[in-house]
């Protein structure tokens, strides 16, 4: 690599983490077709055309391929990206029709699937809850099928939720929750990626069957306005009951929603972390006092 290389080949050496790793001299190695790579099936994550992708594809334009993508046989012909996917779709950009792979061909679904995870939710910085979400529920199937236990919502240490916790650094409740949103619709998943509708508000629907979800869809677009705590609460009652109808429904959205203004909330918070959790920022600690509700409400639900 000579002297003169500009700093956009360095970002793009720093943009994915397997590019940090130069590849062993005894991996097999290809210049492979752009038409022969395939996306990874179900593959959660995005390829975002932003500055950081402008960056790559100037680097690839200017230098090529730094370090090869990943992939394993596909078994309809052609290669299966484990990771490269943002690479592949610079190099088209950038006029390249080919890209250095490396070739792993001991690769059954199920590790292919944690590979391909690992290195997403490492390394890339900027990821939308519905990416994060994908990835965690697809990790854990990954997981079981290699005989974890499966998660229950009083699942003991030790079983699929831990074992993700413990790799990305985050608390076991917190990847439950997000693998809840994928039990959400895609408008609902939509508002949630845009920031429209709140992380709390949407775990506590998701607990909601399709056609409710759809109500409170249809709702919100004609009301501009999302349930409140209290008639999530109810719904869920109702649902869990067998007695959530479409009247049903309407009658407890009709019910008169309190009046949205500023309070002090986040003085509160603010109290609650200085006094329990000195260590933690104000938005933790709100994530913490959620998880802590859905925990409580949960219980409740199995002594009814």
């Amino acid at each position: 690599m000579n002297e003169q290389m500009d700093v956009a080949a360095v970002d793009e050496v720093f943009s994915e983490h397997e590019q940090l790793t130069p590849p062993k001299p005894d991996k097999e190695i290809i210049m492979a077709s752009l038409d022969e790579l395939y996306p990874f099936p179900g593959h959660p994550f995005r390829v975002v055309m932003d500055a950081d992708m402008d960056r790559l594809v100037m680097s690839i334009r200017n230098n090529g391929v730094l370090v090869p993508a990943i992939v394993r046989p596909r078994r309809q012909g052609g290669y299966e990206i484990i990771a490269g996917h943002r690479r592949k779709e610079a190099s088209r950009l950038a006029g390249k029709p080919t890209m250095p792979v490396e070739i792993r061909r001991d690769m059954d679904d199920s590790a292919a699937t944690i590979a391909m995870i690992e290195t997403n939710l490492k390394n890339r910085q900027k990821l939308f809850p519905s990416e994060k979400a994908k990835a965690y529920r697809m990790m854990r199937d990954a997981l079981v099928y290699q005989g974890v236990q499966l998660d229950g919502d009083n699942a003991k240490p030790g079983r699929s939720k831990d074992r993700i916790a413990e790799h990305f650094g985050e608390s076991a409740s917190k990847v439950m929750r997000m693998i809840r949103l994928t039990h959400l619709n895609q408008p609902l998943l939509e508002m949630v990626d845009g920031g429209k509708l709140k992380l709390g508000v949407a775990i506590q629907i998701s607990y909601l069957d399709t056609e409710v979800q759809c109500w409170i869809t249809d709702f919100h677009e004609q009301n501009n306005l999302w349930p409140t705590v209290t008639q999530i609460r109810e719904l869920r009652s109702l649902f869990d009951q067998g007695a959530l109808t479409q009247d049903a429904f309407d009658e407890v959205m009709s019910q008169e929603q309190p009046e949205r203004r500023n309070t002090t909330k986040d003085d509160f918070v603010a109290s609650i972390r200085d006094e329990h959790f000195p260590n933690l920022t104000i938005e933790d600690v709100k994530e913490k006092l959620l998880e802590l509700i859905e925990q409580y409400h949960h219980r409740k639900r199995m002594e009814m």
